[in-house]
């Protein structure tokens, strides 16, 4: 099981405690994990904050800090705002530890974004996609069935790539037709509807795939009954993308999704719930991607008449 115990420590105090505290008490995932991890060096090769010095740890410092790493390394907007995120999440520690009194980047603004709307694969596409299945593996093996699977899964469920690796047999509520999603982002647990015809196909899988392995407990697994990784997930997608004329993400499944919810007058709070969202805002911008509905609602009506 990972562990922040089993990486490279800092060998320094504040971080790894700060590291372990995450991972035991809050429950954070691996790549939230990683993701620290990876921004912290940047508080051990500056020459702005110390870390054991709690007087370099002011609102002027960190300005310096972001500002002039954001300009010799180019970042967008968002990356800069992640490092913000990340440096103030760690500074709250420390005041609530009693290490500083004040956290200096609540002071820090955060740069504005262009909010893109969400990619998402057209009707062509996804039966494009679909079609490919067969061309990209073996379809006399167990292997194309459980990919053709869950290339369905991610399409009409919206899960998150993490989520849909973390799958237990049993987090299928066959009677009730729901997937349980245990600890998604934000640490937090759903349940998924289930369309029937996807509910009879996990059924069908989950026989084919005990054939292969029946100890283990994971939906989607090896021959050898271990769970598909994030490496895993590279590989079955670099599969797929060559048979197709078009490049496409995970993630853009879950986009496509939403959205067809949404062009099909699915309630939006029940859209947020679905997907895991903590605000209802942060669905809303698949009511701007929704640009058929909106031609189709212009067109009837009669302006200035």
């Amino acid at each position: 099981m990972f562990s922040y115990r089993n990486m490279k420590k800092y060998n320094n105090f504040l971080l790894d405690s700060f590291l372990l505290e995450k991972e035991v008490w809050e429950g954070l995932s691996v790549r939230s994990l990683e993701a620290y991890i990876s921004i912290f060096a940047l508080l051990l090769e500056n020459d702005y904050i110390r870390l054991d010095d709690f007087k370099t740890y002011t609102v002027a410092n960190f300005k310096v800090l972001l500002a002039e790493t954001f300009l010799a390394r180019s970042w967008w907007s968002s990356t800069y705002n992640s490092y913000r995120k990340y440096f103030r999440v760690f500074c709250e520690y420390l005041k609530r530890e009693k290490y500083i009194d004040i956290n200096p980047l609540d002071e820090v603004k955060k740069r504005k974004c262009q909010q893109a709307l969400p990619k998402t694969l057209s009707k062509e596409q996804v039966n494009e996609l679909l079609l490919s299945l067969p061309n990209a593996f073996d379809t006399k093996g167990f292997v194309w069935y459980r990919n053709e699977t869950m290339v369905i899964c991610f399409l009409f469920t919206g899960l998150r790539k993490s989520e849909l690796l973390n799958l237990k047999i049993n987090d299928l509520d066959i009677e009730d037709g729901f997937l349980r999603v245990n600890a998604g982002k934000g640490n937090k647990d759903r349940l998924v509807p289930l369309p029937a015809f996807l509910l009879k196909r996990l059924i069908s899988y989950i026989k084919k795939r005990q054939i292969i392995t029946i100890w283990s407990n994971s939906l989607f697994c090896s021959r050898s009954g271990l769970g598909l990784r994030d490496r895993d997930m590279k590989l079955i997608i670099e599969k797929i993308r060559y048979c197709l004329t078009f490049h496409f993400t995970w993630h853009q499944l879950r986009h496509t999704y939403a959205t067809e919810l949404v062009r099909n007058n699915f309630d939006i709070f029940n859209i947020s719930k679905i997907l895991g969202h903590t605000k209802v805002s942060t669905t809303q911008i698949y009511l701007s991607s929704n640009v058929e509905k909106m031609k189709e609602q212009i067109d009837l009506i009669k302006m200035f008449s």
